[in-house]
């Protein structure tokens, strides 16, 4: 069973207009360059984001990124440096939340499951996590990394096995995704860096769920299905380069998930024995603009049914991985699932592949 969701944001907040400018200066001042932005920008979605890099505050008296363009990009290891002080900090914090949310013990919890794309360390944000905040040592842990958007679903699939073949005990199992997508800002004008850059942001989210028929839950996490669309690894991935992670994103997928995805999710769905009409809830990975409503003109939802996923995509951007927990969390801010409502998330990640988790009222 689900009981709740935290999330946790960085402190610094831009506007897209905002990064809208400032990436046209990083990238040059070509006219066709500064088209692309704009159009990316108002087609986004999104009217503020929140990220870990100072520049976004025009009074901050550093910054991450050199604004002169002939300077050298900070390096990898400079990335990971700041990607590990923040997963620490962020996780912490969302963590933090949700137990003082719920009453639970952080000793009680018997699995950890951690999940980011946009960093690595050794030791992770999930030894931070129990040697702050009391975890017990013997948890056992599992990290799902580079799995990109669709992570934290996949870290549900992980969830529904600990809960259901952990022991005889109850089980109480944590998970925690981070992503710190503007650690990775690359300012050489192509199109995938434009896209990348005028959609993905920072945060943190962070669920807990349980067996134990003693607390309060809010919906019980059914079942989780996956696909892997074939031929479609150029359509979106990363590689780590010398200068952070360097993306490459589509602006195909809408099409894609439209003509390809949205089929295959009815199928999953029929295979359940229901019907998408029967779903009435639904948290759909805020990808862009593009992708909510590729998924909401195929699957024929209301506006009300995106509405939560459109709500974090303006507020928050995409955060890659965490955003379908900030997605979550809205949905169950607005709505109380009845006993017999059915909720289902959808993300998308590198391969293409497709990600889907249901949930059910209590």
């Amino acid at each position: 069973m689900l009981l709740h969701i935290a999330t946790a944001s960085p402190p610094y907040v831009v506007s897209q207009q905002r990064a809208a400018e400032e990436l046209k200066r990083r990238m040059g001042e070509r006219p066709a360059v500064a088209r692309m932005i704009d159009a990316g920008a108002s087609r986004s979605g999104i009217e503020t984001r929140f990220v870990v890099v100072p520049d976004a505050d025009p009074s901050a008296g550093t910054r991450f990124y050199s604004t002169d363009p002939d300077a050298p990009a900070p390096s990898t290891k400079q990335r990971m440096m700041l990607y590990k002080e923040w997963a620490n900090t962020l996780s912490v914090a969302a963590v933090t939340d949700l137990l003082t949310s719920t009453g639970i013990a952080a000793s009680s919890i018997n699995r950890l499951i951690t999940v980011s794309c946009t960093g690595f360390s050794a030791p992770n944000f999930d030894y931070h996590l129990i040697t702050t905040l009391g975890l017990s040592p013997d948890i056992q842990r599992t990290h799902i990394g580079f799995m990109g958007c669709a992570a934290a679903l996949v870290g549900f699939t992980s969830v529904l096995e600990s809960l259901r073949y952990g022991g005889p005990e109850h089980r109480t199992t944590l998970l925690v995704s981070v992503e710190l997508c503007s650690l990775h800002l690359q300012t050489e004008p192509t199109r995938d860096n434009i896209l990348a850059n005028m959609i993905f942001a920072d945060g943190c989210g962070a669920a807990l769920f349980s067996t134990s028929p003693d607390v309060h839950a809010k919906a019980r996490l059914m079942r989780t299905s996956s696909h892997i669309f074939p031929a479609s690894a150029q359509l979106m991935g990363w590689e780590i380069g010398n200068t952070g992670f360097e993306m490459m994103l589509s602006s195909e997928l809408p099409e894609i998930i439209l003509q390809q995805a949205v089929p295959v999710a009815r199928q999953i769905i029929e295979r359940m024995g229901l019907e998408p009409e029967r779903i009435r809830h639904w948290a759909l990975h805020p990808g862009g603009r593009a992708i909510i409503d590729a998924l909401q003109n195929g699957l024929h939802l209301t506006d009300e049914q995106t509405e939560p996923s459109r709500a974090v995509l303006r507020q928050f951007g995409n955060m890659s991985s965490a955003s379908i927990l900030f997605v979550l969390k809205e949905l169950f801010s607005r709505t109380h699932l009845e006993e017999n409502d059915w909720l289902c998330a959808i993300a998308f990640g590198p391969g293409l592949s497709m990600e889907l988790a249901f949930l059910k009222g209590i």
